[in-house]
């Protein structure tokens, strides 16, 4: 079967099996056989690669006994942070331990250009998997360090540990089956996106409940306008996300516990069911910019800023993205998701994560090195330095200033971090098995009003049936 007819399930099992098999040809094959079967993950057996601390001498300012005169390669995914953030890291690294030399290199192929260098026992020292070529998770988790002692280290320029100078939520997407992998970089806060000039000029408060979104979208229509816009063609599932983080204020974190868990009737939850619901009274009323299922989000993104919708559910570096095309004084700004009546959580809760997930190969040269380099990438200044880079918020607490350096949607989303305090959630489901393109295909339909709330649910359902019922595919457990 030709790669573009597969489906994701498959085109999953054969990214995984390319690179496990080109692993295995090195030293870690035994490793990789013993921990790819479906049903488990590394975590629990402890299969990973054991801690990171070296064999220098510990101290003070080196608190992780790294080799001082050791060199030190990271590769960086070249995306939309770029990667001056990155190699300003390593020449902090440098200054800090002066006898070392630190390489970094930049890549958007990171499967392409690390595939060879795992199987041939040279993998870096740290490496950010991104991008759309990134390597698959479950084979990566045998090969690849505990990062406990990382967190556990003091910051490079504040008091605490690195775990205490983090952000509500950033460690969940580096926790596989109870082992910190994934050192996970960049916060982003899903929100409800809008024109805060607009809301300014015609006096419109933003909705907070369900009902005032719905009776702010009679308004709008009046003005023959819509709510919402959406890409159908690679990115409607940016309204699962909304869905979902309804859902979970609704009923709690647990909801999407549920769901990442791959449990039956896990779509059938009463908390997904009324959240579901509500966006199909919203299809059903008109309030979505009809022929987003022939457009892509860039595109829906480009009606929402010009005027055609009022609000667009997305993550926080959709600033970024729209840059050259948002008009002058639209003053972008983010909302938490409207709350649903009789919700568990605060209002001002909302879908935080961390992305831009950095590994130290448990293989390489200097793994004590590279997870240095990730402790200097998480001093403040360095955090703070590719906040002011790239406008978009660090994993580190109190990198962004109250201006979000001139950006509204840094500071909107930064305000956001600040009130809702502990209360974040998040879900690892679609990226842990690769399920977006599935996703995509049944909100698209859903959009277009072609599919009802009850079959949207069903489909999914299905999806994460598919998962579970496959003993190829391994499967993590998420925490509470």
């Amino acid at each position: 079967m030709h790669r573009d007819d597969m489906t994701p399930l498959e085109r999953l099992g054969a990214s995984r099996r390319s690179f496990l098999a080109l692993a295995g040809a090195g030293a870690g094959a035994g490793v990789l056989a013993a921990c790819a079967g479906g049903g488990g993950g590394s975590g629990d057996e402890g299969d990973d690669g054991g801690s990171v601390s070296g064999e220098g001498e510990v101290s003070d300012q080196n608190p992780l006994g790294v080799d001082e005169a050791a060199p030190v390669s990271a590769v960086i995914f070249d995306g939309g942070y770029g990667t001056e953030y990155a190699e300003s890291a390593g020449e902090k690294y440098m200054e800090l331990h002066p006898e070392a030399a630190v390489e970094v290199t930049a890549t958007v192929n990171i499967q392409q250009d690390l595939q060879p260098q795992f199987a041939g026992g040279t993998p870096p020292d740290v490496f950010d998997n991104s991008g759309a070529q990134k390597l698959p998770i479950d084979g990566l988790i045998p090969q690849v360090a505990d990062l406990s002692d990382l967190l556990a280290a003091p910051m490079v320029d504040a008091e605490g540990t690195v775990e205490e100078n983090l952000l509500a939520g950033a460690t969940t997407p580096g926790m596989f089956n109870g082992a910190f992998l994934g050192m996970n970089y960049v916060y982003t806060v899903f929100a409800l996106w809008y024109s805060a000039t607009e809301f300014e000029e015609k006096g419109w408060s933003v909705p907070e409940t369900w009902e005032d979104l719905m009776a702010l979208g009679e308004t709008v229509k009046g003005e023959g306008r819509y709510l919402f816009s959406y890409g159908g063609q690679n990115a409607s599932n940016y309204y699962q996300e909304m869905a979902l983080s309804m859902a979970a204020k609704l009923g709690g974190p647990e909801v999407l516990t549920a769901i990442d868990n791959l449990e039956e009737g896990a779509f059938e939850q009463e908390a997904v069911v009324q959240a579901y619901d509500a966006l199909e009274a919203a299809v059903e009323a008109g309030y979505f910019e009809p022929g987003g299922e022939g457009i892509k989000h860039t595109d829906a993104q480009t009606n929402w800023v010009n005027g055609s919708s009022v609000f667009y559910p997305s993550g926080s570096w959709i600033e970024n993205e729209q840059a050259d095309v948002t008009p002058e004084g639209y003053a972008m700004t983010g909302a938490p998701v409207p709350s649903l009546a009789g919700s568990a959580m605060p209002h001002e809760a909302f879908h935080g994560t961390a992305a831009e997930q950095f590994f130290v190969p448990s293989g390489g040269e200097n793994p004590a090195g590279g997870a240095e380099f990730l402790r200097i990438m998480l001093s403040k200044e360095m955090a703070a330095n590719f906040v002011e880079l790239t406008k978009a918020p660090s994993v580190i607490r109190d990198t962004v200033p109250e201006d979000g350096f001139g950006s509204t949607a840094l500071a909107s989303a930064n305000a956001m971090i600040q009130a809702a305090g502990e209360n974040v959630f998040t879900y690892n489901f679609s990226d842990w098995y690769g399920l977006g393109a599935d996703s995509i295909t049944n909100w698209t339909s859903f959009l277009k009003g072609d599919t009802d709330a009850a079959a949207l649910r069903a489909a999914e359902q299905a999806m994460i049936d598919g998962v579970r019922e496959d003993d190829s595919i391994t499967t993590f457990e998420a925490g509470p």
